[in-house]
């Protein structure tokens, strides 16, 4: 890590650890019980400001890869609620001020907005972990393109994205999902990216998972963000010769009867040199008029499309922010990028991102249960 990079570590730990302890100090505030057991997991979850330095260039230990995994989600969920409690103990504080100051403190006056905060939290944090750790939703999206040839009319690919594959992944949840794959009888299957947890270690147990799909089902995957982050050229070097076809800024024909699909798929944005994403490169070789869809992890790859004319990206990456309430179509996600979940449509591209497979990090999936989604073509 360079200096710069270990200046910015310092500062951005520096902030968090305020916050932590801002949490702490606004919990002595309004409660007496519990303190010690609060300042415990505070501490146990901040341990992972110890070693994430070192993840990158510790990747490949086994030691640190048990590290990663068991102090990682403890971490990251201690970060989510500090930041959430500090922020509601200011707004408390704020009202506090305002209407109450003078006739009664701080402490008492804010101790029910506490108390209901760690109960919406735990309740939150148990329905996201059962969301998380047990459903998994089927979402059949029908998809009309233009001039799309008869025999593609009733096509169906299978899309899944953002399994993440880890330690702790279960052999049996990442069967289910290839299962519920094939219940859906498609003509081919799609990955899109993100479907390990930064560690190639991981890659043959993602590819185990897959064997429910039968082998005359077609497999086809592009790198997203966390290959990238890991060591892609590791990831792309286990994936050669197996059953699943990675394109890297490459396309490839899918057969159904005498007509051709291209998928056209392109690197993550992540990458760099020969890994950046470059569509005009997976577009090459494409048979004349045979209609394209694209596949990208991240779905920053749909401005590229709709000027090219291209009819349909497949995406995932947002995971809904693992946090939402779908049937309203609102995500969490969608408070920071313009494409978090479901079908998108300009002029005759469309896309559809997927709110993903798995979970990042924390098991906790709010309103957000993990799906696998089917694309139905359909002409006109």
């Amino acid at each position: 890590m360079s200096a710069a990079g270990i200046a910015i570590f310092a500062l951005v730990a520096l902030l968090f650890l305020g916050i932590s302890w801002a949490s702490w100090k606004s919990y002595c505030l309004f409660h007496r019980g519990g303190r010690r057991v609060f300042a415990t997991i505070a501490i146990g979850s901040n341990l992972f400001w110890l070693i994430l330095p070192f993840i990158a260039s510790e990747r490949l230990s086994s030691a640190f890869r048990v590290a990663r995994s068991v102090l990682g989600p403890p971490w990251f969920y201690w970060v989510v609620f500090s930041l959430v409690h500090v922020s509601l103990v200011v707004l408390v504080s704020i009202l506090w001020f305002f209407v109450a100051r003078r006739r009664e403190r701080l402490s008492s006056f804010g101790r029910i907005y506490s108390e209901l905060f760690f109960v919406a939290f735990g309740i939150i944090t148990v329905v996201g972990i059962v969301q998380a750790l047990v459903p998994l939703r089927v979402e059949r999206v029908p998809v009309t393109i233009a001039g799309l040839p008869t025999e593609l009319r009733g096509m169906r690919i299978a899309l899944i994205s953002d399994i993440h594959v880890g330690l702790f992944s279960r052999p049996d949840r990442l069967a289910k999902i290839s299962r519920a794959v094939m219940s859906q009888n498609p003509d081919h299957v799609v990955v899109a990216g993100d479907f390990i947890d930064d560690d190639p270690y991981f890659v043959p147990k993602f590819l185990k998972g897959l064997e429910p799909i039968g082998a005359g089902t077609g497999v086809t995957a592009v790198l997203g963000n966390h290959e990238i982050y890991g060591d892609p050229h590791d990831v792309i070097r286990q994936l050669s010769g197996t059953r699943v076809r990675l394109l890297v800024n490459e396309g490839t024909g899918v057969l159904r009867g005498d007509e051709v699909l291209w998928l056209a798929g392109v690197s993550d944005y992540a990458g760099s040199g020969e890994l950046k994403p470059d569509l005009d490169a997976a577009l090459r070789g494409r048979p004349e008029n045979a209609p394209v869809i694209v596949i990208s992890h991240q779905p920053r790859v749909f401005p590229e499309a709709i000027k090219r004319h291209l009819p349909l990206v497949l995406a995932g990456h947002s995971h809904g922010g693992q946090f939402g309430v779908r049937w309203l179509g609102w995500s969490l996600a969608g408070v920071f990028i313009p494409y978090d979940m479901g079908l998108f449509q300009k002029g005759p591209t469309q896309m559809y991102v997927t709110t993903g497979t798995g979970y990042w990090l924390v098991p906790m999936r709010f309103g957000m249960s993990p799906e696998v989604v089917v694309i139905e073509l359909r002409g006109k």
